[in-house]
């Protein structure tokens, strides 16, 4: 009885879904966008969505343009297993 026991509680963990956590990455790079996750994780586009201006630039002063939020810790919701996430904002 303790195998059949043991059985049911290996069987009942895999089948947890896994603790939802936010999660934090670096932007990388604009206007294509690329965020760093760890060391070697990359998420684009198609991974994200967006509830800010993650795009949001600035006129420099010679001149041009910059991106407000390259280079800038971003936080991100996990929202379903295929690697897919919720920006929610950059890290001040």
């Amino acid at each position: 009885m303790d195998a059949v026991r043991e059985l049911a509680n290996e069987i009942k963990a895999r089948t947890n879904p896994a603790a939802y956590s936010p999660m934090f990455g670096k932007i990388i790079s604009l206007p294509e966008l690329k965020i760093q996750i760890g060391r070697n994780a990359f998420i684009y586009a198609d991974d994200v969505k967006l509830t800010f201006d993650i795009h949001e630039t600035r006129p420099l002063e010679r001149g041009g343009m910059e991106y407000v939020n390259l280079g800038k810790e971003v936080v991100l919701l996990p929202y379903s297993d295929d690697n897919k996430f919720i920006a929610v904002g950059v890290v001040m």
